[in-house]
C-alpha cells in the first residue's frame, strides 16, 4: 500500500482502486450490520418505557395500599375510592382502593379485612380499566387486634 493512497493497492507501479461492486458489497454489509442495531436500540428503548411504566403504577400501588392499611388500623371502616395522580403529572394514571369486612370479599366481619389497590394507566382516559390497559393489583389483609386500636387512638 502506497502512504498518500490508503484505500488503493499499488500492483505493479500501476495504481488500481477498488470496483463497483466491492463498494456495493461493503455498504450493504454495512447497512445490514446498521439497520440490526437501530432495530435492537429501538426495542431496547421501548423495553424501557415498559418498565418505568410498570415500576410507576407498583409504586403508586404500595404507597396507596400502606394509605388504605393506616385507615382501616385507625378506623376500622369499608370503603371503595378512586382518583388519579394529576397531583404528580400523572394524569392518565389512575386507582382504585377498596377495603372491605365482607366475606363474599374475601373478609371476615369485625375481624378481617380485605383490601385491594388497583393502579392502571388509562390510554383512552373513559376512567374506567379496560381489559387492554396496562395495571398493576395489590392486596393484602388486616386484623383487628385490640393492640391496633389501642395505639391508633392518642
Amino acid at each position: 500500500m502506497h502512504p498518500l493512497y490508503p484505500l488503493s493497492v499499488r500492483h505493479r507501479g500501476r495504481l488500481r482502486a477498488f470496483s463497483l461492486l466491492e463498494v456495493v458489497m461493503a455498504s450493504s454489509l454495512a447497512a445490514i450490520a446498521l439497520v440490526g442495531a437501530l432495530a435492537m436500540l429501538r426495542d431496547g428503548m421501548e423495553a424501557s418505557t415498559t418498565i418505568d411504566e410498570r415500576q410507576m403504577l407498583t409504586n403508586y400501588a404500595v404507597s396507596k395500599l400502606e394509605e388504605q392499611q393506616a385507615v382501616v388500623v385507625g378506623n376500622w371502616s369499608s370503603a371503595t375510592t378512586s382518583g388519579d395522580y394529576t397531583g404528580d403529572g400523572h394524569a392518565n394514571v389512575r386507582f382504585t382502593a377498596t377495603r372491605s369486612d365482607a366475606v363474599i370479599d374475601g373478609g371476615l366481619v369485625d375481624q378481617l379485612m380485605h383490601i385491594q389497590v388497583t393502579t392502571y394507566i388509562d390510554d383512552d382516559s373513559d376512567d374506567t380499566l379496560d381489559a387492554e390497559e396496562k395495571r398493576c393489583v395489590f392486596r393484602t389483609k388486616v386484623g383487628k387486634f385490640a393492640t391496633y386500636e389501642a395505639l391508633a387512638t392518642p
